[in-house]
């Protein structure tokens, strides 16, 4: 799907949380009828989902994140993500290329990290892991989801 600079105009406000037709059409500078055939197309392209969403503060949570990187043969890579997709602490899952070909984001409670690597590798357990690279962040020090083309 081609999308035009309008387009990602509305995709950049929508990331950071415009709520309305209206408040849409006054930062893109276009119409309000505009921004709803835009936001229509994009939807059944389904690079919009319409979902209410809330920001939460995970900061004042004593949440903490966990990204880890798998080195794992390519023919249980298919296996290892279906079976990491099932784990509702993962929020983050890529196929990657370079030292890793799996990396994902989980978050965790303050103190649970350890069990939650333990919880990863036991998921693993049965397939051919080569390397689990784990890294426990302790500061949150910028989490934005604002989209920049």
């Amino acid at each position: 799907m081609l999308i035009d600079k309008l387009d990602e105009k509305i995709l950049r406000h929508l990331s950071v949380g415009a709520n309305s037709y209206e408040e849409l059409a006054k930062l893109c500078n276009v119409t309000r009828s505009t921004v709803y055939r835009r936001i229509t197309k994009l939807e059944k392209e389904k690079v919009v989902l319409r979902k209410l969403k809330f920001a939460i503060d995970i900061t004042k949570l004593d949440i903490v994140p966990l990204a880890v990187g798998i080195n794992i043969s390519h023919s249980d890579e298919a296996e290892a993500i279906e079976l990491l997709k099932k784990c509702p602490k993962i929020s983050v899952l890529w196929r990657t290329y370079g030292a890793h070909n799996i990396a994902l984001l989980a978050l965790c409670k303050k103190g649970e990290e350890g069990q939650l690597v333990n919880d990863i590798r036991e998921m693993l357990d049965e397939l051919d892991v080569k390397t689990i690279d784990t890294c426990v962040g302790f500061t949150w020090e910028k989490t934005d989801m604002t989209l920049s083309f």
